[in-house]
């Protein structure tokens, strides 16, 4: 078997978050996606599952579901060019998410940041801009 990142979310609203990602631009994994999750791929072998709160808290046990906008994690998505960037990042916030650091635009690297409904952090960024 292929290696593969999957990522699992809670969130508040399955059908909103859908809907979020899908206008972001993500790919629905259909293949992945059923009753208890929707699945989207990042790229070939990274995918989100969009839990809802209910499920994902039965996936780890009835442990406590952190608050997302706590930020525990960073999610960091690489492109490949400034405009990839601001193509994605762009489609996010017109379907919803919020603008959440400042651009950073030097030789090297650009990135943009935002969060998604229910206040998980994106960063997106390109390297050599």
């Amino acid at each position: 078997m292929t290696k593969q990142l999957l990522i699992n979310m809670p969130v508040n609203n399955e059908e909103e978050s859908t809907r979020f990602f899908k206008a972001a631009g993500f790919a629905l994994n259909e293949e992945m996606s059923d009753e208890q999750a929707t699945c989207f791929n990042i790229d070939e072998n990274i995918i989100i599952a969009l839990l809802p709160t209910a499920h994902f808290k039965d996936a780890i046990n009835d442990g406590h579901v952190a608050d997302a906008t706590t930020h525990e994690v960073l999610l960091s998505i690489g492109m490949e060019s400034k405009e990839e960037v601001d193509g994605l990042v762009d489609k996010a916030l017109v379907a919803g998410g919020k603008q959440a650091q400042k651009t950073v635009d030097m030789p090297e690297i650009y990135g943009r940041t935002f969060t998604d409904l229910d206040g998980h952090l994106w960063n997106i960024f390109s390297m050599s801009a």
